[in-house]
């Protein structure tokens, strides 16, 4: 679970608060061994990508749930019926011995997690946002 605060800011782009909330991020990665398929949680080992690190990842044996319940009955069939029992950093996504790889990587906030917070008299307009970057390599 992480932490996440963004400031706020008013007109003229002053910055007049902030807004604080949870979100929990989640994923996992599929590949092919011999003729059956295995699966990991992912945790963050490169820099920017949104999973927490190996020392704050989830339990394997809760991944399935996560991403079962964020997904609802989307995503590739085998996230239905996949068991995790392992963890792995998502460089491994990187390992040329793996076969037939694939993965799934979710976020969502927590419900009634959030709290906004102004210095001084709230503003009539304000606004956050949450930057997002996404690099294909």
């Amino acid at each position: 679970m992480a932490s996440v605060t963004l400031p706020v800011t008013g007109e003229g782009n002053v910055r007049t608060g902030t807004f604080t909330f949870r979100m929990q991020a989640a994923g996992v990665l599929r590949h092919v061994l011999g003729d059956r398929a295995e699966y990991a949680g992912l945790y963050g080992d490169l820099q920017g990508n949104g999973l927490p690190p190996q020392t704050q990842v989830m339990p394997a044996g809760q991944t399935p749930g996560v991403l079962q319940t964020l997904f609802d009955s989307e995503g590739p069939v085998w996230l239905r019926e996949m068991t995790v029992s392992s963890v792995s950093g998502l460089s491994r996504f990187s390992d040329a011995a793996l076969r037939q790889v694939d993965g799934v990587y979710g976020a969502q906030t927590v419900a009634d997690s959030g709290e906004l917070r102004f210095k001084g008299a709230v503003p009539s307009r304000w606004h956050t946002s949450l930057a997002v970057s996404i690099e294909y390599r």
